[in-house]
């Protein structure tokens, strides 16, 4: 086998799921006696703690995607596809929403790994201190990981260490997040202190993923200190390179990486597999292409002098992806562009779609006038579509979804250090290392990648944001981002656009501001978007305060009601 598949098959009695109380009963089975008393079980259980890690929507994609494209501003779903597609569009509720199924999925994961922690000490006879401890350590993390999933989108929840066996005691009150945070970082230090310094297994945690978690964690909180310090002794420990090609990372062939240590991991036979191909692929290959990027999104990758395309001299709006960040085309299938064997062209106008080599294939089912809205933004998302899967038209796709990679502690690096107004050669290292990768050369090549060098606050701060919306596109950090810079009422409330349709004659290039907020008012009012230039295909809602946090669950307040207790609910009136 290629990795540990996590597989729900073997993990029978922890699947047993109650809807009621957070699930924290969910998994009190195998507390019995008996249970947890050799290496075999723990094992097992801890198995269990990392199935959680397959965090999905509705519709077997990972939650992580439907938070880029159905509830931010770089992404685009038609249809309830992810459950988060009513979030973007203002119409979720407290009872709608395929979102808040995430709520009682992220707590099973914390029940599980709780019940492994508070009951592993049974197998103290059997099993070296040091093989326990570890075990311990590696559920750490990941109860870490599901509490401040649930922190980053609801505010103050629900905490408990400890096993749930009587059902008054899972009516626990919502606890401030300040104090959760405090309680995950905690973890997240300790856990780091026992875990080795590398994987004793694959796709298992080791030291370098609870430092870059608690990096995580801490930037989040505002918390630039500890963000700082946990980042850099990620880098300077050494364990970790960068996938010398960037497209290739969200591949099978990037699979195994040193950079990608901590994945959502995907085989088949082993339980439900994501439909990446058959959401974001071509319909020429019998997929929907319901998931797609938009053209801000497009619009965010700078030109490759470095600076955005409304000041680059180099960026030519007649051909607008020439002169680009390579991860541009890394992420995203652009028309004219060769993907699986054909010329992808989405223009409403293109009838026939051709193969590599120009000769005819058939009909364009690519085209929005062929069959509307196929590609209905006009590009296609490449990042975690897998080719095989589409040549094959096969709707699922074995290619695994990153949770955590070396990226993210250079960037963590990076902003926290900007934030501190400790700007110095080693933030500009960390944000260079990503650049250069970006271009496939070496960061020391800086004659071939736009290098960064600027000392000034502000233009690094903007720097940072357009670096993290486009090396993590599609990946669902973009929802967390945009909240925690406090940059979400700006940037969500709009209309999202789709492709230049008539890029021969284009004029008007977007306005880009320091936050890296994609304005078209400019290009609005001198053309008929829906027949000339560009056209809109949805509009953003985002009431402000209250959609900085998604509301609890009604099934949740509602089950606290019954029971004679309240667990308020976020304000905003659900």
């Amino acid at each position: 086998m290629k990795k540990i598949i996590y597989s729900i098959s073997l993990l029978f009695f922890l699947t047993a799921c109650n809807s009621d109380l957070l699930d924290l009963q969910s998994l009190t089975e195998p507390t019995d006696a008996t249970f947890f008393s050799n290496q075999e079980e723990l094992d097992l259980a801890l198995n269990g703690v990392y199935n959680s890690l397959i965090w999905r929507t509705d519709y077997a994609l990972p939650a992580h995607i439907g938070m880029d494209n159905g509830a931010t501003d770089i992404g685009l779903v038609r249809g309830n596809f992810t459950g988060f597609d009513e979030l973007g569009a203002g119409s979720h509720s407290a009872n709608s929403g395929g979102f808040l199924n995430n709520y009682s999925h992220l707590y099973r994961g914390v029940a599980r790994a709780n019940n492994l922690i508070s009951n592993l000490d049974r197998a103290s006879a059997s099993v070296a201190a040091e093989q326990l401890m570890r075990i311990k350590a590696e559920a750490m993390v990941l109860r870490a990981f599901f509490y401040s999933n649930l922190v980053f989108l609801f505010g103050d929840v629900p905490y408990t260490e400890e096993v749930v066996t009587n059902p008054s005691d899972g009516l626990l009150p919502r606890v401030n997040k300040e104090e959760v945070i405090n309680n995950i970082l905690s973890d997240l230090q300790e856990a780091a202190q026992i875990l080795p310094k590398t994987a004793l297994e694959k796709n298992r945690i080791f030291q370098d993923v609870a430092l870059i978690l608690h990096s995580r964690v801490a930037l989040f909180a505002g918390r630039y200190r500890e963000a700082a310090e946990s980042s850099r002794a990620v880098i300077d420990g050494g364990n970790l390179f960068l996938h010398p090609n960037y497209e290739e990372l969200f591949t099978p062939g990037g699979e195994g990486s040193r950079e990608a240590i901590l994945t959502m991991p995907f085989k088949d036979g082993f339980g439900t597999l994501p439909q990446f191909s058959v959401a974001q692929g071509s319909r020429n290959y019998g997929s929907f292409s319901v998931v797609v990027p938009t053209q801000s999104m497009i619009d965010s990758y700078e030109a490759i002098d470095g600076l955005p395309i409304d000041q680059s001299t180099v960026y030519n709006p007649t051909r607008p992806f020439d002169n680009r960040d390579p991860r541009l085309k890394a992420s995203i299938v652009t028309p004219q562009s060769i993907w699986g064997g054909i010329i992808f062209e989405s223009h409403l106008d293109s009838l026939e779609v051709r193969n590599a080599d120009g000769t005819l294939r058939g009909r364009n089912n690519d085209s929005r006038r062929v069959i509307w809205p196929a590609a209905f933004c006009g590009y296609l998302w490449k990042k975690y579509t897998n080719v095989e899967s589409q040549l094959l038209n096969r709707g699922w796709s074995e290619t695994d979804f990153i949770l955590v990679r070396y990226t993210e502690a250079l960037l963590n690096y990076a902003e926290a250090k900007i934030e501190l107004d400790e700007i110095d050669p080693s933030v500009h290292d960390a944000l260079n290392r990503v650049r250069a990768r970006a271009y496939g050369v070496s960061v020391d090549d800086v004659a071939n990648y736009p290098a960064v060098t600027s000392l000034d606050k502000s233009f690094l701060r903007t720097l940072i944001k357009r670096e993290r919306k486009v090396e993590f596109a599609n990946e669902g950090f973009r929802l967390y981002d945009i909240r925690r810079w406090q940059i979400a009422h700006k940037v969500m409330p709009v209309k999202l656009y789709g492709r230049i349709l008539d890029e021969k004659n284009a004029r008007f290039i977007p306005s880009i501001d320091a936050d890296g907020f994609v304005s078209y008012a400019g290009i609005e009012s001198q053309y008929d978007l829906n027949t000339d230039q560009r056209f809109p295909n949805a509009v953003r809602v985002f009431t402000n305060p209250r959609d900085y946090l998604l509301p609890i669950p009604q099934a949740e307040i509602d089950t606290y009601k019954a029971n004679g207790v309240v667990l308020p609910q976020n304000p905003g009136g659900y």
